[in-house]
């Protein structure tokens, strides 16, 4: 009787972790030519539409060392729908100058759209690093289709030739039509990504709700822009995402 008891125990972790996993790729002709790599559940709280950083998504697979596609089961299990945002196709590499275009911008309305038309829970873009140039931008031309945005190891005031034009004091300002929410390492050494400025930022800024995640541990084992870094919350990546899902739950309630 206890093995049977154990046995079937076993079977429904297994089925609800097989029921989290099931992933669709679903297709919008105006968003991409590349699958929409997506999770959906019956009693979801919300969706999140995520931005990988460096060049984008730009294959088939979904795959990414980013660390929103590698937590994608943290926030499914938190009970929240997730899609991935890819680029247009395999050729374009999503620079600073394209994501905060309104082009883009209009390509992402396009998937938030299809997403209202699939369920009716309230959309949160959720951006990694150059990532958060895109929740940015598409918060400020297109507020009423979000409740928030969540800004993760985000661009700020920086010297880099490259990103200075797009640091979330430029892109977003000092005022936000929606919840935000930074979620920021404290030793992130990243050159384009630094914390003080990230926190001066959310001293800053007048939005509905705004709330401010910062850590202190975690590891660092790669390059200081990457994953495997206090950037990518290398070490802590789970409790991160659980945070960041946790605010989104309660921020959607309301």
């Amino acid at each position: 009787m206890i093995k049977m008891i154990l046995a079937n125990a076993i079977f429904m972790v297994l089925f609800s972790f097989s029921a989290l996993s099931d992933e669709l790729a679903l297709s919008f002709s105006e968003v991409s030519k590349l699958p929409i790599h997506s999770f959906e559940q019956d009693k979801a709280k919300a969706n999140i539409v995520a931005f990988v950083g460096g060049k984008g998504l730009k294959n088939n697979q979904g795959k990414s060392k980013n660390f929103l596609v590698h937590q994608k089961h943290t926030f499914i299990a938190a009970g929240l729908n997730f899609y991935l945002f890819p680029n247009w196709s395999k050729n374009e590499k999503a620079t600073y100058k394209l994501r905060a275009s309104e082009d883009r911008a209009r390509r992402i309305l396009n998937l938030v759209k299809g997403i209202g038309k699939r369920n009716i829970l309230p959309t949160y873009l959720v951006g990694f690093s150059r990532g958060s140039v895109d929740a940015a931008r598409f918060s400020k031309l297109f507020a009423d289709y979000i409740k928030g945005v969540v800004l993760a190891s985000a661009v700020y005031t920086n010297p880099s030739r490259k990103a200075q034009h797009y640091s979330m004091e430029r892109v977003l300002g000092s005022k936000a039509n929606v919840s935000v929410l930074v979620a920021h390492h404290e030793k992130d050494r990243c050159h384009v990504t630094p914390f003080f400025y990230a926190k001066g930022f959310f001293d800053e800024l007048k939005a509905p709700r705004k709330t401010l995640l910062s850590y202190k541990d975690g590891e660092t084992s790669g390059r200081e822009c990457g994953p495997l870094n206090h950037h990518g919350f290398e070490g802590i990546q789970v409790q991160v995402a659980n945070d960041i899902a946790k605010w989104i739950a309660a921020d959607s309630a309301k």
